[in-house]
């Protein structure tokens, strides 16, 4: 079976750079694409990476928004890549935390980064190539999460995704 690269990428702080409601972000009007993130995603298309976003999205637990909520902001991401040629091949999400008080979300999972819940439903899906995927986190859990799957991870907590991507992993300096 053929190995897929794959780049995962936290959605909040990584492809959303909105810090509105504490980073909670639940509605398509506290969205905001961090700069370079289509020509990142595009970008990582064009090089024959599935793109794949992990998020933890506690705020479903905590009661500030619903599953729904989530997958209308999914929905609105794919839309606006593909009126730029791009798009994200999957997104898993994370609507669990033991804190929550939505009582169907209050618990712990497997599936809540650092855990590696996420990438075992990808590896699922492809017959993952360890050695060329990478996870783009802005969080300690995502690189946490990263070390855990054995892919390299790195920290973004810059201001141009698509910068950081050339910059760091592919180490091209064309921009």
């Amino acid at each position: 079976m053929k190995k897929s690269k794959i780049a995962f990428l936290d959605r909040d702080g990584v492809i959303n750079s909105s810090k509105l409601n504490n980073g909670y972000v639940g509605s398509l009007k506290h969205f905001r694409w961090v700069p370079g993130a289509v020509k990142a995603i595009k970008y990582l298309n064009k090089e024959n990476y599935k793109v794949v976003v992990v998020t933890n999205q506690s705020g479903v637990a905590r009661g500030f928004f619903k599953i729904k909520d989530v997958i209308k902001i999914h929905s609105y991401i794919q839309k606006k890549l593909k009126e730029n040629e791009a798009k994200i091949d999957a997104f898993y999400y994370c609507p669990f935390h033991k804190d929550g008080i939505v009582k169907k979300y209050k618990k712990s999972s497997l599936l809540r980064k650092p855990n590696i819940g996420m990438f075992s439903l990808v590896q699922k899906k492809w017959n993952i190539d360890k050695k060329n995927s990478f996870m783009i986190g802005d969080q300690k859990t995502d690189i946490e999460f990263a070390k855990r799957a054995k892919i390299k991870g790195y920290f973004f907590n810059q201001k141009n995704l698509y910068k950081f991507i050339n910059d760091t992993i592919f180490n091209k300096k064309f921009l």
